[in-house]
């Protein structure tokens, strides 16, 4: 393998502790990476606003891959550089389908900003949320008065909808709705989300334009995930790693098995890799 010159990271569950938190260990090799001249991106299913300052306020982020792909930003220009928005007309024929569930919550990511009702927010364990996330949503989710009216107003410049399901039965008829539409990336990073966005996005797509715009090959890439939608994104890498924490279909498609996001995994693998002597 050629020497590395970029590390993508996918977050939570990956780079992230149990309490979504960059450990001081994995932030300090992270910097040091970056000190020796290597692209770091962040790579995350999130919008751009809700990543986590104590991974955007270290050094060395060159860009920041948000929305499954779907936004990129130069976190040290604080601007997008570039995007692949929702078809209106997708969005459109999503709401309908929303509108004839309304027992399901959703929400929609518009200028880095994720939205969602104020109902949503008020019980997200009844729309089927885990607990867990019931901080993580109220303080980075922005409500709406009226989602709907919201996601069409801005149907042709959304980066992305999730429908969030409260089982797994619910999770599977919502993929055949959307597969139905066509025209969609579809992806999950949690159980109980369907993350939907433009056609032309994914961490995949969306790496290949960044390692272009900084003139870094496949070969030179390492990238670390957990889930699904980390999957394009392990396979466009010259080296993709998966934590021992993800399910088998995302290890199958790794070319190594680092060990689990609690057990600081991505640092033990850039350590060795780049600094063992």
């Amino acid at each position: 393998m050629q020497k590395i010159k970029l590390i993508a990271l996918d977050l939570d569950g990956t780079t992230l502790d149990e309490n979504s938190r960059l450990s001081e260990r994995t932030k300090k090799t992270l910097e040091r990476a970056a000190e020796a001249g290597i692209y770091l991106v962040v790579a995350s299913g999130r919008a751009y606003t809700s990543l986590p300052s104590d991974v955007m306020d270290m050094k060395g982020i060159t860009y920041a891959i948000t929305s499954n792909g779907a936004a990129v930003y130069d976190p040290g220009k604080r601007e997008r550089s570039f995007a692949y928005p929702m078809n209106r007309y997708k969005v459109e024929a999503l709401l309908e389908l929303l509108e004839e569930e309304p027992e399901t919550a959703f929400e929609v990511f518009w200028q880095g900003i994720p939205y969602t009702s104020r109902s949503y927010l008020e019980d997200p364990e009844s729309y089927g949320a885990p607990s867990r996330a019931v901080p993580y949503l109220r303080q980075t989710r922005t409500p709406a008065e009226d989602i709907f009216a919201f996601a069409r107003e801005h149907a042709d410049e959304l980066d992305a909808l999730d429908i969030i399901c409260p089982g797994p039965l619910d999770k599977a008829e919502w993929i055949e709705k959307v597969n139905g539409l066509g025209g969609l990336y579809l992806t999950s990073s949690t159980p109980h989300l369907l993350e939907l966005s433009g056609e032309e996005s994914g961490k995949g797509a969306a790496l290949r334009e960044t390692a272009a715009r900084l003139g870094v090959s496949p070969e030179e890439i390492i990238a670390f995930g957990n889930a699904e939608n980390d999957i394009d994104m392990l396979r466009f890498a010259g080296m993709g790693v998966a934590v021992a924490n993800s399910p088998e279909n995302v290890k199958r498609h790794a070319d190594r098995i680092a060990p689990a996001n609690t057990e600081e995994g991505v640092a033990q693998v850039l350590e060795e890799i780049l600094f063992k002597s």
